[in-house]
């Protein structure tokens, strides 16, 4: 289908549509930015055709818009909040949504999940069951650490790891708290270094292809304060095991859950000779992760899902034969800049880190001026920025990766280092040569 001239309305104008609004444009489409800011504030909206001040969740005006600019699709960033508007304006509409609410539901709640992965035979850890009122015997017969966290929760909000009793009621009103549905999950907190293990799949008519296996390691995995993204890593280290005894389950039970068409990511915790799975995603990853397969086989789930959103094909025959899990021999990774609390004061080599050979891409969250609360510790906000790299082998990528902890310095306003938080490159290991 020829999209070009094709409306896209885009709920959100700050910097998570910036990416939606750089690829719709890449294939000619007219795009329409909505939000309740002013059209001044927010920065994805000086690249859109068209602006206007309306609420996201303001279903019956959105509605109005549609039908005076004869819109053609709805689409929006990794925002949960407008994805469910999205949801919700597309079924009043008629237009093309790749999920229901639903489906959303169903897929955004960890107990949920967790249920589909044991009826599959999909590995997850040991829960526990916490509640008010618990007694310090049954607090003591808890295998600590364990990690808590709200069922319906997103960007890391209301996490806690306890290591002891006294901490667990603490944390299990922090989820509660950071719960719609007012219900937690607590599960046995897997000690593995900090490493996470990803997968991605595109999913058209039912059918599952795994398109991405990527090894995550956590910002801080000694005091469990920042258990957010510090730099993540393909082809992964696991990938002959997952696809040896994991994926065939992991796409029935895809399938066994209903899910139709888009992009489905899980994250799963490498232990002992396991991989347990503990959360799942229906939508595209804050990561942008289009900037690591694209250049490295070619596939851009973006593109896709915005392609859909206006009523084309989500992946074709094509794309699909041009995964390639191995990446053609080559890596790729992404390395996040994460911050401590305080006011960013001053910003030296940034520009130098955007222009090291292996760097394609850099996404910042924050600049000079911005503020780093408290509340943002362990959550997405914490992150300064994402540079993407990709090279010949994994040797090249912890060079980059280095060479960005000696040159970006990142000072607050009381004139203490920023951005401490360095990746260590020697919780990797290196496994191809140059």
């Amino acid at each position: 289908m020829n999209l070009s001239g094709k409306k896209l309305l885009v709920l959100g104008g700050t910097s998570a549509s910036f990416n939606v609004v750089n690829e719709a444009k890449k294939l000619g489409v007219h795009v329409i930015i909505v939000d309740r800011e002013p059209e001044d504030v927010g920065v994805s909206k000086k690249y859109a055709d068209e602006v206007f001040r309306i609420d996201t969740a303001n279903i019956p005006e959105l509605m109005r818009l549609i039908r005076e600019r004869h819109i053609d699709g709805v689409f929006c960033g990794p925002s949960e909040f407008n994805i469910r508007n999205m949801i919700k304006l597309c079924e009043a509409s008629g237009l093309h949504c790749y999920t229901t609410m639903d489906m959303w539901n169903k897929c955004a709640n960890k107990d949920v999940f967790t249920e589909y992965c044991r009826r599959y035979d999909v590995d997850v850890p040991f829960e526990y069951d916490i509640h008010e009122g618990m007694t310090e015997a049954e607090l003591d017969i808890i295998d600590y650490p364990i990690i808590i966290k709200p069922v319906d929760g997103c960007s890391s909000i209301g996490i806690s790891v306890c290591r002891n009793r006294d901490e667990v009621m603490p944390a299990f009103q922090k989820a509660m708290d950071a719960s719609t549905c007012k219900r937690i999950i607590a599960e046995k907190f897997i000690e593995n270094g900090g490493e996470v293990f990803g997968a991605r799949y595109l999913v058209q008519d039912g059918d599952a292809y795994p398109y991405l296996l990527i090894d995550t390691y956590v910002a801080d995995p000694v005091t469990k304060k920042s258990l957010i993204s510090a730099f993540t890593y393909t082809p992964s280290k696991y990938s002959e095991y997952y696809l040896e005894n994991m994926d065939m389950k992991v796409r029935a039970m895809i399938k066994g859950m209903g899910i139709r068409h888009g992009t489905v990511f899980f994250q799963a915790l490498p232990y002992k000779g396991r991989i347990c799975f503990h959360e799942m995603g229906y939508r595209l990853s804050g990561g942008m992760i289009f900037k690591l397969t694209e250049p490295l086989m070619g596939i851009n789930d973006m593109r896709m899902m915005i392609r859909a959103a206006l009523g084309d094909a989500y992946i074709t025959s094509e794309e699909a034969s041009q995964i390639d899990l191995h990446c053609g021999g080559r890596v790729g990774a992404q390395l996040m800049i994460p911050l401590n609390e305080g006011v960013i004061g001053s910003i030296e080599g940034l520009e130098e880190s955007k222009t090291l050979p292996t760097v394609t891409d850099f996404l910042q969250y924050h600049d000079i001026g911005s503020v780093i609360t408290k509340d943002m510790i362990g959550t997405l906000q914490q992150h300064f920025g994402r540079f993407t790299i990709i090279a010949d082998c994994e040797k090249e990528v912890l060079e980059t990766v280095n060479k960005i902890n000696d040159i970006l310095i990142i000072i607050d306003e009381k004139g203490n280092r920023q951005n401490c938080m360095l990746f260590d490159t020697k919780r990797t290991i290196a496994n191809q040569g140059c």
